[in-house]
């Protein structure tokens, strides 16, 4: 099959890597890429998109990193079937951002969605006062008509006052807080746990009860440090897996201080380095393991 490439800006300061990057996301987008689909072979496709195959290469393990690409061995490199991966420790997503990002079409179902007192755990999470209110959201993503994820989001009404109005079914929450509100979403804090599916949670996720689900809770922050959202979201145990990329301590290997040990992956940062490249952990962060990711 023959492949249009990418008109590339070599005058850019956006790395060409990139930028193939960016073309190859939206050759999934547009599903002329669907998934399963393999790849040309790296010769072949770098000499259709003008590039080196050390370039090319590198925006494809970026894309292997992220999950939306996978390679076999003697096979090639395919689109993954339905894939999701986040890196936690590195990006702050909403769930439907990666969503788009992997072409995967998806529906919403609004479940409740107004202003109330918040329970005491949200109240001190999100630092309110007495008699502060939050906007409660509460919702399902579905996939091929399956929900995959029940979400509940608490905003201080104060930083985004109206909230409450706006159309969920349509909208996503991250993007309607920073264009629609001028908020920042600097950075955030998850943990996880491994839970059996119980009451309204079974039922919201169509599963029985008992059944594996994934359980985050998630405070997102703004630049000031004042945090803006807190969420619990449980994800469907047999559609999701959880991997990370460890490493073994320095201390352990007898390396010296201030040197990262060969192999590390491209951007990831070491356990205990800040949440966002490049950002310092702020005070009272824990840190997500290093390099972990989400996996659909």
């Amino acid at each position: 099959m023959a492949v249009d490439g990418p008109q590339l800006d070599r005058t850019s300061p956006v790395p060409l890597y990139l930028q193939i990057k960016e073309w190859m996301l939206d050759q999934i987008r547009t599903g002329r890429w669907p998934q399963r689909y393999k790849l040309p072979a790296e010769e072949d496709l770098a000499g259709a998109v003008g590039v080196s195959r050390g370039t090319l290469r590198k925006a494809i393990a970026e894309l292997v990193r992220e999950g939306v690409l996978h390679q076999i061995h003697g096979k090639g490199t395919f689109v993954t079937a339905g894939g999701i991966e986040q890196p936690l420790a590195q990006r702050l997503s909403a769930f439907s951002e990666l969503l788009e990002e992997r072409g995967i079409r998806y529906s919403t179902r609004v479940l409740q969605q107004r202003v109330e007192e918040p329970a005491g755990r949200v109240a001190s999470l999100l630092r309110l006062e007495p008699g502060q209110q939050v906007v409660h959201l509460a919702r399902i993503r579905l996939v091929e008509s399956c929900p995959v994820a029940y979400m509940e989001n608490y905003v201080p009404v104060h930083l985004a006052p109206g909230l409450e109005r706006v159309d969920f079914a349509r909208q996503g929450l991250f993007r309607t807080l920073e264009q629609d509100y001028g908020l920042t979403l600097a950075w955030g804090q998850r943990t996880f746990e491994a839970l059996g599916a119980e009451g309204e949670v079974a039922e919201y996720l169509e599963l029985p009860a008992g059944a594996p689900v994934f359980y985050i809770q998630q405070v997102v922050y703004l630049d000031d440090g004042r945090p803006v959202e807190f969420s619990d979201v449980w994800l469907r145990g047999d559609r999701f897996r959880l991997s990370a990329v460890i490493r073994r301590p320095r201390e352990g290997r007898g390396e010296g201080r201030g040197r990262e040990p060969a192999g590390l992956p491209r951007g990831l940062q070491p356990a205990g380095a800040g949440l966002e490249p490049g950002r310092p952990a702020p005070a009272g962060a824990w840190p997500d393991p290093g390099g972990a990711k989400l996996c659909f």
